[in-house]
């Protein structure tokens, strides 16, 4: 945990060589991990950057920290916590927890298999939020096309419209409702579960509470709730709740798409662990992503990634992604307390291709500065129209070769001379069509989108952005900002329900909405 990236003979080493780099794909530089290719041809590269990344690493201490993530040290310094999220999909959880993860994954396995047998809940709710929400959306979207065993909806925003909406597709009297919340006290699922409970009560439904599931840290307040124990599954303070998708925040994959989809989801993340835990820094994919996204964040000043998955059904791998990266690595503060002294995270934003081609690729090839790129692609498709994939694979590699080759102004003008006769309005065009190229890019091909490469690939990401928060010496497992902003939340709350209370250290602009908006009606 080494807080003075910038003060290190490391750091200076690696920027001069990240400056001196070329992105020209000339070689191929490829990393299996995992059933995973990662293909880093299109990012910057040199024997000097190699030399520089691995110093950088060891300056960092990463050995270290890496050893304490796996075994259960202080990763999440600043709230003296362990990050055992690998635990949670190691066949043999370390011993220190093995017992309380493994206790919790047959009480999963035993209520889905009850619930099967008993076929029980044709409809699942899902209420959560942030990474008790998005896992579990990403993952069921990703891969329903694997048949679903129970229809489910969620519902994650505290706009009641979510709720609303979602409970259209229901029948009462046959879904099972989940609350997800690490603490229990997060302020969208126990709204959403407060109309979840009056609409079942409204339909008739003589015993809510039989229908409704808990998954959170905070037990006692489950129990409080009036949920049975049976009922309750539990995960533990931790694990972050960007990284609770391998707990019993899980329930709803199994019960849609089956225990065994989850237990292989969780193979392929263990996988990928095995591999970041052992390859050598210069084979390790992980690693060596984080390597060039500290390059091309802190030394060549792009501010931003886009994520662009060539398959459709990864739609929500995007905002996934954006949480993870994003809350774990918008940051500043070293473990000391002072700024890292360069560029931290990234923004994280991007959408499925081909869609995003028509989008936003046309800033990424010439904008004066434009973003990398991580493509997705699945090398085999799930569906029978060969030439369709075909066409999606020709695109994406299309796209990526254009970011990196690029076209200067001599190619756009023989290009233009051969079909504009007028040779001064050929050169104006030919302005127009300039790629300076030279663009970043990674490219990550699953063999298929299954739940084991799935698996791996959201592994491959949390390993990135673990070593990116110990190349930075950030903590990439707290969340100050998002808890600033729900303080903020609850006196404003207070505000609005009792008009009467004082508002005055509130600025202006808050003062007059507050004072506007207190106490509207329901409906307009």
């Amino acid at each position: 945990m080494n807080a003075s990236l910038t003060m290190g003979p490391a750091w200076a080493d690696f920027k001069n060589a990240v400056e001196a780099a070329q992105v020209h794909g000339e070689s191929l530089r490829l990393i299996e991990a995992a059933g995973l290719q990662v293909d880093l041809s299109a990012q910057p590269q040199s024997e000097a950057l190699d030399r520089s990344g691995l110093a950088l690493l060891e300056q960092q201490g990463f050995a270290q920290a890496r050893g304490a993530l796996f075994d259960g040290g202080l990763a999440n310094w600043t709230e003296r916590r362990a990050a055992l999220h690998t635990a949670l999909r190691a066949a043999e959880p370390p011993p220190a927890v093995a017992r309380a993860i493994l206790g919790e994954r047959e009480r999963l396995r035993a209520f889905v298999a009850q619930a099967d047998s008993a076929q029980s809940y044709r409809y699942v709710l899902h209420l959560g939020i942030g990474g008790s929400d998005w896992g579990p959306r990403m993952v069921i979207r990703a891969l329903r096309h694997r048949g679903l065993k129970r229809e489910i909806h969620f519902a994650s925003n505290v706009d009641s419209h979510s709720v609303a909406d979602a409970l259209t597709h229901l029948d009462p009297h046959q879904t099972l409702v989940i609350i997800a919340s690490k603490s229990f006290t997060t302020t969208e699922p126990l709204a959403n579960a407060e109309v979840a409970m009056n609409w079942l009560r409204a339909a008739g439904v003589a015993d809510p509470v039989r229908q409704v599931v808990a998954i959170t840290a905070n037990t006692d307040a489950a129990l409080d709730f009036g949920i049975s124990p049976q009922h309750v599954f539990r995960f533990w303070d931790w694990v972050g709740g960007r990284y609770s998708l391998w707990s019993a925040i899980g329930l709803p994959i199994a019960l849609t798409l089956g225990c065994e989809a989850f237990d292989a989801l969780l193979a392929g993340a263990a996988a990928m662990d095995q591999h970041f835990a052992q390859a050598a820094p210069e084979h390790n994919a992980p690693v060596q992503m984080a390597l060039t996204g500290l390059a091309n964040r802190s030394v060549r000043g792009f501010d931003s990634l886009a994520i662009a998955p060539y398959d459709s059904r990864l739609e929500h791998l995007v905002p996934w992604a954006q949480q993870l990266e994003m809350e774990s690595l918008g940051k500043v503060a070293t473990a000391d307390g002072t700024p890292v002294g360069v560029p931290t995270g990234p923004a994280v934003w991007g959408m499925p291709g081909t869609d995003c081609q028509h989008t936003f690729f046309q800033w990424l090839h010439q904008d004066s500065l434009g973003a990398p790129v991580d493509f997705i692609l699945s090398a085999r498709p799930d569906h029978d129209y060969a030439q369709h994939h075909q066409l999606l694979i020709a695109n994406c590699l299309a796209q990526r070769a254009a970011l990196l080759r690029g076209k200067s102004y001599d190619e756009a003008l023989r290009e233009t001379l051969a079909t504009e006769s007028d040779p001064q309005r050929a050169e104006l065009l030919a302005r127009h069509k300039v790629h300076p190229g030279g663009r970043p890019s990674t490219l990550i091909v699953l063999p298929c989108l299954d739940p084991q490469s799935l698996g791996a690939l959201l592994a491959l990401y949390e390993h990135k952005v673990f070593t990116q928060g110990v190349l930075w010496g950030i903590n990439p497992f707290d969340q100050w900002g998002v808890e600033f902003g729900k303080s903020l939340a609850r006196n404003i709350l207070g505000e609005l329900n009792s008009p009467q209370r004082d508002a005055s250290d509130q600025d202006p602009s808050t003062q007059h909405w507050i004072a506007r908006l207190a106490g509207g009606k329901p409906s307009c």
